[in-house]
């Protein structure tokens, strides 16, 4: 019996493969979808708040023993298996692995932040020449703007969060002048479908403090239904969110939000298990006939497709192109970027109930955003927003997050936990590294997974312009604990000793030119026609905002190339772009 040939394999279920492989399946495509993980239930989620199995370690996500990541800090190093993921603790906090297994990859665990990216994001290295000088930037940066501006992206930004369901509060609506608390917000054709989640306990006192030191508060948005939203039921406040699946499907996971209608169609096939290892090519090598990969029994399949669609991890994704020796112009694992968070935790006087609602029930500041930081301090290359965290901590969590002057056992830990878990808040922001030379991927050569495949090794340090930009931001959260009244408050490290976030990005870089990226502005691979490679690895830049609103908003727009449909054009009036902010939040031309 001849196998069965697909009009489209999609390798990874996740963030941006679930939507492409749903949407061209409802098109009437035939669909072929390979996983590593399971094929997610909700049933499977209904005792989730488990602390030991999901934080502890690990049941999503990916360990070091069966998809080892090694890591040295420069390229005159030597590599060694991940430090901050291979601790003798045992603990597999999915915050420093990569994503979740399974459908809906990381979208299953992740806390739900949505962002748009500003208009000067897209333009990242014009803004900082333009402002600062062409000096400024490290001398062996490797940053470009994106092919693609928020004009191009705004109706994907808007299709993402009505079809599948965010919850916010619009600043720069069209047509809606009294929505303005984020003077620096991009123009946005409407509102989102739901309004914001009810805030944590402490959120407030941040936002009160926040307006007396002049800044500009608004309520962060959430993909988690803060009232039923097609058939999903509004978010319980559980206080088990980020690192944990919804046991009632409130939060925007991409196996509930985007698969089914794929599944309902009748052309789409899913296969769990799937370990793939190469993507096969004509013997020209200019496009691509499929994929192999190992099952759930170890043996080796190979399927065949006219169309394969790349949409793991961008890591994932970087290894499996390397694995299969596309990089004909070397730019495959480079110009890495990823997100420091510059955590910073105190103790609030009132009961802050961290155990309760989740860390997206909250508010953000983005006076330091961006280029917006450069009227502060011009020695920042990029600023980023600030954000409370006001619930959805677990006390194991908090054990491990307690400040290093806190005892660590016996009846000295147990006093400081009774004493002060109930009072724990936080805030945080995410500095990326500006890409350079030394910050990459490649493929380890020593070490090796289960099945012969090689490992991805990670080159990463933290540069000076990185920190600086963590400092930055930290002076302006003390400022507010201070505001707030905060009792006592510790910091990260303005160098965490991490190096992976889940929130990875740039390693097949999208752009016009082949010679100098791996994909075009529709995630189409420039070495193979028919071969595409999304997600967060297209990213030419990066910025202070989570990545996966902006996937799903460049996986709608492969949809559309795919099925050779135009790009969809935004609403808005054209004068509404290009418009740039002063940092008093007064818009100028």
């Amino acid at each position: 019996m001849t196998p069965k040939k697909y009009d489209v394999i999609v390798v990874g279920a996740g963030a941006s493969g679930a939507i492409v492989a749903s949407e061209l399946a409802q098109d009437g495509l035939s669909v072929l979808c390979l996983d590593k993980g399971a094929q997610h239930e909700t049933r499977d989620f209904r005792l989730k708040q488990d602390e030991i199995r999901y934080y502890a370690r690990g049941a999503l996500v990916p360990s070091m023993k069966t998809d080892p990541l090694t890591w040295r800090q420069d390229s005159a190093g030597t590599e060694s298996l991940a430090p901050w993921a291979d601790s003798p603790l045992g603990t597999a906090n999915p915050l420093h692995l990569p994503p979740s297994l399974g459908t809906g990859g990381g979208s299953v665990h992740w806390g739900g932040a949505c962002w748009r990216f500003r208009e000067s994001e897209f333009r990242m290295r014009s803004t900082i020449e333009e402002r600062l000088g062409a000096g400024a930037l490290p001398t062996n940066h490797t940053l470009v703007d994106w092919p693609i501006s928020y004009a191009d992206l705004e109706p994907y930004y808007d299709k993402a969060e009505w079809e599948l369901g965010i919850s916010g509060r619009g600043s720069n609506v069209v047509d809606r002048p009294e929505l303005n608390e984020n003077p620096w917000e991009p123009p946005r054709a409407r509102d989102y479908p739901m309004p914001p989640l009810r805030r944590g306990a402490a959120d407030q006192d941040f936002e009160d403090a926040c307006r007396r030191l002049g800044f500009h508060p608004f309520r962060t948005a959430a993909a988690i239904a803060s009232e039923p939203f097609k058939g999903r039921p509004a978010c319980t406040y559980c206080g088990f969110c980020h690192g944990y699946p919804c046991h009632i499907d409130a939060k925007t996971s991409t196996h509930v939000a985007a698969l089914p209608a794929g599944i309902a169609s009748g052309n789409l096939e899913i296969r769990d298990f799937c370990r793939v290892y190469r993507v096969n090519r004509t013997s020209v090598g200019d496009r691509v006939t499929g994929v192999s990969y190992f099952d759930d029994s170890g043996e080796s399949i190979e399927v065949e497709a006219d169309r394969v669609v790349l949409a793991c991890y961008a890591l994932e994704n970087a290894r499996l192109l390397l694995a299969s020796d596309i990089n004909r112009n070397g730019q495959v694992g480079k110009h890495l970027m990823t997100h420091a968070f510059g955590f910073f935790m105190g103790l609030t006087k009132e009961p802050s109930n961290p155990y309760m609602g989740t860390l997206v029930a909250s508010t953000s500041i983005e006076d330091f955003s961006g280029e917006l930081v450069h009227d502060q301090d011009p020695s920042v290359l990029w600023g980023a927003p600030i954000i409370s965290w006001p619930g959805d901590y677990q006390p194991i969590e908090i054990a491990h997050a307690i400040p290093a002057t806190a005892p660590r056992w016996g009846r000295g830990f147990k006093d400081w936990m009774r004493d002060n878990y109930n009072h724990i808040w936080s805030m945080y922001s995410q500095t990326a590294n500006i890409p350079t030379t030394e910050t990459y991927v490649d493929l380890d050569p020593r070490r090796t997974d289960p099945w012969g495949q090689p490992a991805l090794r990670m080159t990463h340090g933290w540069g000076d312009h990185d920190a600086r930009a963590v400092e930055f931001l930290l002076t302006k959260k003390r400022a507010i604990a201070r505001e707030m009244g905060l009792t006592t408050w510790w910091e990260e490290t303005t160098r965490p000793d991490y190096h992976l976030s889940t929130h990875e990005v740039g390693t097949h870089r999208m752009g016009d030119d082949p010679a100098t990226s791996v994909v075009d502005r529709f995630g189409r691979s420039h070495e193979c026609s028919n071969l595409y490679v999304i997600g967060g690895g297209q990213f030419p830049s990066y910025h202070g905002y989570n990545p996966t609103e902006t996937i799903w908003a460049l996986a709608y727009l492969t949809v559309d190339q795919m099925l050779d449909r135009p790009m969809r054009t935004s609403t808005i009036p054209s004068e509404r772009f290009g418009i740039r902010p002063t940092a008093g939040g007064q818009h100028v031309n």
